[in-house]
Parts: structure tokens; C-alpha cells; sequence
């Protein structure tokens, strides 16, 4: 099944987000294939170029070119609550990811000091020292995390062979300010029940993130047999966590 088209450019939106408010979008990937660590059974923009952390490819905007952009769009009138990486993959794949976090945090501070940085991470480069740092300089690190075990992690988010899962969940304990953001899906495969749920809660109680967000499937995804999971369900799995934990989680 085909998904939803690829983002043109390096600056899309803003769009409003359910979890972010009014948020312009930064692509720091190519503009005609999604590039990603992951190949999502559930990803709205549709089977991945799966590459290595190490080997990304052509194809990535330079880092003067999204800067400039960058400074064009936070002169312009408008509101805007977040800037977000997030576009057609994983954003952490971009090889000067670091010092674009670096000059977008500069030019956030100059032109618009009250608009708030954000990611959406698939984690796989979160142990990587360079990029832990940078992930630490943003506002909201939504860090994804579907699975608690690595049988799980592998049949949801068909993983590139080098990203190491307990590698990856080591690196999510060092980010100071952790924002998890898990997608449930049922059918094909699940992660909303049985033991992978209740994996998933253990890593959750060990990780302590600042902030939990849980959601399904609203788009769609990027392979037949995977079905989305009802925000009655979501709710009652956001209830569990509060009352048993003490964990902070928003259902969407």
C-alpha cells in the first residue's frame, strides 16, 4: 500500500499537530524517495530506501541551504509554536545533523526566542555522542520507542541491519529531557497486548521519560494487515500507566 506524498522541500507547513500546536516542518532528507534506518509496517509515507546509519546516500539539502531557509521562514509574520524535524525519514541520517541543530538553535534565538525545537526521532542514532548532544539542545525530543523487547522492535519497525536495539535503548537513558512516542497497531502484528505490551511497560518504568505520547493509525500505512488501534483502548492504556506508575501520558 502506497502512502501519502513525500514533502517537496525543506520547509513545509505550518500544519497543525495534534501534539505540537502550529508546527513548521524541516525535511533535512531528499525530496524523491524517503530515506530511514526503519521500514515502519505503519509509516503514512509508505515503504523506506532502508539505508545504514553509516551510509546515507545523496540526495540530503546542505546545511548553508536549510539554514537559509530556516531564517527566511522565522522572518515571516506568522505563528508558529514548534519547528520540527521531522520529513521524509529519519532526520538524525543527515550527516551534518549536529551543526544544523546548532545554527537552527541560534537563528530561534535571534529572530523568534519563543518558538520551541522539536524532533520526531525513530532513535536509532540516539547513542551516536554527536548526535545525543545535539538531541539534548532541543526542546521536545520525541523519541520513538513501539516495542519493549527486540523480537517486537524487529516485526513493527524493520530496522536497518547495524541499528542495535539495547544499543539504542542505552542511548534514550542519557537524553536528560526524553519524550517517548509509541504507535500501537493490531492484526498482522501487535504491540497492544500480551507479553510485547508488557515489555514495553517495563522499558517505560526503567526509561522514567519526562513525557509519554501513545497513538494509532491515521493515515495510510505502508503495508496491507495492520490494523489501527481505538482511542478507547488508548485511553485505557494511558489510565494504566498514570495510575500504576505514575507516568505522565497523552493518548491521541
Amino acid at each position: 500500500m502506497s502512502g501519502i506524498p513525500l514533502q517537496a522541500g525543506i520547509i513545509y507547513g505550518p500544519i497543525f499537530s495534534r501534539r505540537l500546536g502550529r508546527s513548521l516542518g524541516i525535511n533535512l532528507l531528499p525530496i524523491n524517495h524517503k530515506v530511514c534506518s526503519f521500514d515502519c509496517v505503519y509509516c503514512q509515507y509508505g515503504p523506506a530506501t532502508v539505508v545504514e546509519c553509516s551510509e546515507r546516500g545523496d540526495g540530503f539539502p546542505s546545511a548553508t541551504d536549510v539554514l537559509l531557509h530556516i531564517e527566511k521562514a522565522l522572518k515571516k509574520p506568522r505563528t508558529i509554536d514548534y519547528l520540527t524535524f521531522s520529513g521524509n525519514g529519519e532526520p538524525t541520517l543527515h550527516p551534518d545533523f549536529p551543526e544544523i541543530v546548532q545554527g537552527v538553535v541560534s537563528l530561534r534565538n535571534k529572530l523568534r526566542p519563543e518558538v520551541k525545537l522539536a524532533i520526531l526521532s525513530n532513535s536509532s542514532r540516539v547513542n551516536d555522542p554527536g548526535i545525543l548532544s545535539a538531541l539534548q539542545l532541543l526542546d521536545a525530543p520525541m523519541m520513538k520507542l513501539d516495542a519493549g523487547d527486540e523480537k517486537t522492535f524487529r516485526a513493527i519497525n524493520h530496522p536497518a541491519r547495524s541499528v542495535d536495539y539495547w544499543k539504542m535503548v542505552k542511548g534514550l537513558k542519557q537524553l536528560n529531557h526524553l519524550m517517548i512516542q509509541s504507535l500501537f497497531v493490531d492484526g498482522v502484528v501487535t504491540n497492544v497486548r500480551g507479553d510485547a505490551y508488557q515489555a514495553w511497560v517495563e522499558l517505560l518504568v526503567d526509561l522514567k521519560p519526562q513525557e509519554i505520547h501513545i497513538y494509532s493509525i491515521d493515515r495510510p500505512t505502508a503495508f496491507d494487515g495492520v490494523e489501527a488501534v481505538n482511542l478507547d483502548t488508548l485511553e485505557k492504556i494511558a489510565a494504566d500507566l498514570r495510575t500504576r506508575f505514575n507516568l505522565v501520558v497523552t493518548a491521541f
